[in-house]
């Protein structure tokens, strides 16, 4: 599944959940446990492509843009 595709089952759980139609318990349970796994297949490939693209401003940049990089996340 690409992360396009997480995403868009992520919105369907979400408005499956917040429907005003009740789903059972255990319904609801397995669409929430769904994605809290999508939330965090996501959440890894972003962290990947997070690291993919410092490791490409390194080598085009040197350590300057990483540096930056980390800064900014630092809130400096």
């Amino acid at each position: 599944m690409t992360f396009e595709e997480k995403l868009e089952r992520l919105k369907e759980i979400v408005e499956t959940l917040e429907s005003p139609d009740t789903l059972e318990l255990d319904a609801s349970l397995t669409l929430f446990e769904e994605g809290v796994g999508l939330v965090r297949s996501c959440r890894e490939l972003l962290e990947a492509a997070e690291v993919r693209v410092q490791n490409v401003s390194q080598e085009e940049n040197g350590d300057t843009t990483a540096e930056f990089i980390s800064e900014n996340e630092n809130g400096e």
